[in-house]
């Protein structure tokens, strides 16, 4: 087992001679010639990235077909420039470079000439497209590669990701160190069958998703390549040959799977009756009803009590009427009883009569006593009127 991080220029050297056959059994394998100027390489270069060589010769040729010549181009805005770049990924950043490439071109030479980047070194080349902004680095890699012949790797962010997932790459790295350590593993004569040959596999849209490191993280010292193969050969088998049925395939292994709401324990417990059962509390609800003490609030008791049927009995005191009436005093003194209005009321009325009747019968014993002889007095008058 070998990690990406340990793995040797000449491990990834016979991992390539190993790949390359089988990436040729499913894809053929085109490269673009390199016989053209140096404003049209860079301007290709941009078509190109992170597409298929098809899709790079399609938006090229729309480019010049739909302006009358660069500087339409140049003066044009970016969505205008955007409609060459049909069905590639990017095209608003595509046109973007586009403008930016043309316009320092122009501001340099007043022209669309290049061709005296051809003539510098290596080094005032890179220097000189250095100073082009929003240029990326496989533009620049690749121009320089075609124009001077150096030994460079063009490696665009497609590409890059996919010789991660090889186990040719460590993650993490750039793309101008991923293409620093693969010199050692490409000869110069093949740096153009190299990067042609993995395009055809890092741009194809139906396996781009495998190699997004988003989506499928690596591991922490890299893939290891003594898989490499084993790998690849089953993704081109199952992803390419019947991705629909190995999916559903997939699909279908899953929904066979026992359901974990199927389950009698789980489905009882996820359910949870009892606990349903002690959450509506109907022995809690009839206490909350509370039928005893709504009559305890009723209070009919005490309603009977606040009546007092015995109080009103006293207040009314026969008695005390039996005892006025002495010797048909209460016949002479016979005045109206007054009636109880309240139960506060009686007692006072009670007493005011009981004054009334006591004074009536003082005065009733004073004039009577006078106006009513005594049995002696009328014996002595007769006795005399006899005489």
């Amino acid at each position: 087992m070998v990690a990406a991080s340990r793995a040797k220029a000449s491990d990834r050297a016979a991992l390539l001679k190993k790949l390359f056959p089988i990436i040729k059994k499913h894809y053929k394998v085109s490269i673009p010639k390199g016989d053209k100027p140096v404003l049209e390489t860079m301007l290709y270069a941009i078509c190109l990235e992170d597409s298929t060589v098809e899709e790079a010769d399609l938006s090229f040729q729309r480019l010049f077909a739909e302006f009358p010549d660069l500087n339409e181009v140049r003066v044009s805005t970016v969505t205008e420039v955007e409609r060459a770049f049909i069905g590639q990924t990017s095209s608003e950043w595509r046109a973007f470079r586009v403008i930016s490439v043309l316009k320092f071109v122009f501001d340099k030479s007043y022209s669309f000439e290049f061709e005296s980047l051809r003539k510098k070194t290596l080094d005032l080349a890179t220097k000189q497209l250095a100073k082009i902004k929003d240029l990326s680095p496989f533009v620049r890699d690749y121009t320089l590669h075609e124009i001077t012949g150096a030994h460079l790797i063009p490696i665009d962010p497609a590409l890059a990701r996919l010789l991660v997932w090889l186990g040719l790459a460590v993650p993490n790295q750039t793309q101008e160190q991923m293409g620093e350590m693969m010199k050692g593993a490409v000869r110069k004569a093949e740096v153009e069958a190299f990067v042609f040959t993995l395009r055809c596999l890092s741009a194809d849209q139906k396996l781009h998703a495998t190699f997004d490191p988003t989506k499928y993280q690596s591991p922490e010292g890299g893939y290891d390549t003594d898989t490499a193969v084993d790998r690849l050969e089953h993704l081109l088998k199952h992803g390419l040959e019947k991705p629909t049925k190995f999916t559903a395939a997939k699909k279908v292994a899953v929904a066979e799977k026992p359901v974990v709401a199927e389950k009698p324990l789980v489905a009882d417990k996820g359910s949870k009756a009892a606990v349903a059962d002690k959450a509506s509390k109907p022995a809690i609800a009839d206490k909350a009803n509370k039928p005893a003490v709504a009559d305890k609030a009723s209070k009919p008791a005490v309603a009977e009590k606040a009546s007092k049927p015995a109080v009103a009995e006293k207040a009314s005191k026969p008695a005390v009427t039996d005892k006025v009436s002495k010797s048909g005093v209460t016949e002479k003194s016979s005045k109206p009883e007054p009636v109880p209005a309240a139960k506060g009321g009686v007692k006072k009325d009670l007493s005011t009569s009981k004054k009334e009747v006591a004074v009536e019968v003082d005065s009733a014993g004073a004039g009577g006593a006078a106006a009513v002889p005594s049995k002696g007095a009328v014996s002595k008058n007769a006795a005399k009127k006899s005489h």
